[in-house]
């Protein structure tokens, strides 16, 4: 069983559902909830949770937790990761994905790399402006927090464009060097 934290409308759950997993996707909006029930139909649990609060899971009931884009959204991770933690088998994985530590700063941000900072950052797509707010966080803090949940860090990705990507979409060629999302794979601390 894996949970998908933070599923949003659901493209990762399908993916994981695809390649043969049972799966939970929790998100906070109802509305995502519905989007991702609609995507994968009854192949998929689906809750509608915040992941500030604890996790009403089963203890030891998960493989695996994915985690897109998701906790930087919350100030204290200390109450996911420990209901991740705590819902996964011994040996159990999550993967869990962010903005790169390293990216430029954004035109709200006051404090330094060092300081924990909510920030907002603007941006359009598809005639649609959207605004997020989120915390910024340097490297020490991300695996510290890993560890006082109980997780080990088995691999770290720096996620970058492809070749193709940005052959298929060129504009991509601008940020190729520009450190912009990292992928943590962690394991329970057995």
């Amino acid at each position: 069983m894996v949970l998908d934290a933070g599923c949003g409308s659901g493209a990762q759950c399908e993916w994981l559902a695809d390649e043969g997993a049972r799966v939970i996707g929790i998100d906070l909006s109802p509305e995502m909830v519905n989007q991702a029930q609609e995507r994968c139909g009854d192949r998929v649990r689906f809750i509608v949770g915040d992941l500030g609060e604890p996790l009403a899971l089963e203890p030891e009931s998960l493989d695996g937790v994915t985690c897109s884009l998701a906790l930087h959204y919350l100030e204290d991770w200390s109450v996911p990761l420990k209901s991740f933690a705590q819902a996964l088998r011994p040996g159990g994985w999550a993967v869990i994905s962010l903005d790169h530590p390293f990216s430029p700063p954004l035109p709200a941000q006051r404090g330094g790399y060092f300081d924990r900072e909510l920030v907002s950052d603007t941006w359009t797509k598809a005639d649609v402006t959207v605004t997020q707010q989120f915390w910024r966080r340097p490297l020490g803090h991300a695996v510290r927090s890993f560890a006082n949940a109980g997780f080990v860090v088995d691999c770290v990705v720096e996620a970058r464009p492809t070749e193709d990507a940005i052959v298929q979409f060129p504009e991509l060629e601008t940020v190729a060097d520009i450190p912009s999302f990292i992928v943590y794979r962690l394991r329970r601390d057995s």
